[in-house]
């Protein structure tokens, strides 16, 4: 028997959660293995160049890492079912959300994880039973408060201060809100099959939003989404249906478009004059720092200094390798969501990801 992928993640990880779904529709054989910290540190770290999960490892020795790395490769090899739509606008869309989901969502995920009490003996004990699982309870919550105390650090870095907290949570409502509207009239954010926007914002919404105790329930109220949730969650049995026809947007999908874009496009922005900068700054160098200096998080009316982080800017260069900007259709529906400004023009640099880190070429 072939030997098959190993995926190895957490339960509480979304990115883990994004591949497993993606892996489960497009019915990739695969053996789920979660981690333990000498698996991590022995294995996963010198292969990946740090700590990240998932981590892919394959039988002819090739490694994966990064969520969308990981679905670009085997999309490439896997045509049957593919989860990027062959239309520009439906293409953009749902690249917009899987964006939105991996690079904006996080900072409502760590809020509600590590800010609601309720959650830390959970979560606690779901990071100690997977990075110590042959170890007594004692030293799994030891160990694991040490790890839990690094991951809350990273709210002020993000931006999430106590201030911004009421309004992150109220724009995280107004979205969930919105989706769930959508979801009462759509199987899928696209129509009756699944794409990488769907995966992206499930893992979030699954492994953080739902499947932490605290705030009771912040998914399971909206009936449709949860429906959906699960769905996502599913082995994906039922047949699936077309997408939406002729490269059109459902109209529910559209307020979610323009509320995430508004919410984003300000930190884009800001990403990519910050990889401008550098790059005119330090022409000798080719690896690209996580952080470029600092920019200003504002939802709601309210905002912040936060880390202006760089990782985003290979995400606007995937979309935009894929979704040619030139036509007047997809211009129209850019400057309609308010993301001209983002994907409109040309970008200073290109780059690429290897091993969890951005290099200019």
């Amino acid at each position: 028997m072939a030997k098959k992928d190993q995926l190895l993640g957490w339960d509480v990880s979304p990115y883990t959660a994004k591949v497993r779904s993606y892996f489960n529709y497009k019915n990739i054989p695969y053996d789920y293995r979660p981690p333990n910290a000498l698996t991590l540190s022995r294995k996963v770290q010198p292969a990946a160049g740090k700590i990240i999960m998932p981590t892919v490892f394959r039988p002819d020795g090739v490694v994966l890492q990064d969520s969308s790395h990981i679905i670009d490769v085997y999309e490439m090899e896997k045509r049957i079912k593919p989860v990027f739509p062959a239309t520009p606008k439906q293409a953009f869309a749902s690249m917009i959300v899987e964006l939105f989901a991996d690079d904006w969502l996080p900072m409502a995920s760590l809020h509600y994880r590590w800010n609601y009490k309720g959650n830390l003996s959970f979560i606690i004990g779901e990071f100690g039973k997977n990075a110590l699982p042959y170890f007594p309870g004692f030293i799994q919550r030891a160990v694991a408060k040490q790890f839990a105390g690094k991951m809350s650090g990273y709210l002020p870095i993000l931006g999430i201060t106590k201030k911004m907290e009421p309004k992150l949570e109220v724009a995280v409502e107004n979205i969930l809100s919105l989706l769930d509207e959508h979801f009462s009239a759509y199987k899928f954010l696209l129509g009756g099959q699944p794409t990488i926007g769907d995966f992206a914002l499930y893992g979030q919404l699954y492994a953080h939003l739902h499947r932490d105790p605290e705030p009771v329930d912040l998914i399971k109220k909206h009936e449709n989404l949860y429906t959906w949730l699960m769905t996502m969650h599913g082995s994906f049995n039922q047949p699936c249906e077309d997408l939406v026809p002729n490269d059109e947007i459902p109209e529910t999908l559209i307020p979610i478009l323009k509320k995430i874009s508004s919410l984003q496009a300000p930190l884009l922005e800001q990403t990519i004059q910050g990889v401008k900068t550098w790059a005119e700054e330090n022409s000798d160098k080719d690896r690209m720092p996580q952080r470029l200096g600092d920019s200003t998080l504002t939802i709601e009316g309210e905002s912040e200094t936060r880390y202006n982080l760089s990782y985003a800017y290979w995400m606007v260069q995937r979309i935009k390798q894929r979704v040619d900007a030139g036509s007047t259709d997809i211009k129209g529906f850019m400057q309609e969501l308010g993301l001209a400004s983002v994907f409109a023009e040309p970008l200073p640099v290109k780059v690429e990801l290897k091993r969890a880190r951005l290099y200019k070429i």
